[in-house]
């Protein structure tokens, strides 16, 4: 009986670990979301200072007199 309840017991830890890698696969999953918005927001940042930099030196600048 000892082997069968070691070996049920190994089983119910593989089980629970099978658990453990489902919700790090999920959270995971959700952190890649986030870096992915993260990294369209950079770059609708980034054009719009490209933009802002392109504009403000086509304008002509004024003297200083």
């Amino acid at each position: 009986m000892g082997a069968v309840t070691e070996a049920v017991t190994m089983l119910k830890d593989v089980l629970r670990m099978r658990d453990d890698v489902d919700r790090l696969s999920k959270s995971v999953d959700k952190l890649a979301n986030v870096a992915n918005d993260i990294d369209k927001r950079l770059i609708r940042i980034e054009t719009m200072v490209e933009l802002a930099e392109k504009r403000s030196s086509r304008q002509p600048r004024l003297s200083s007199k």
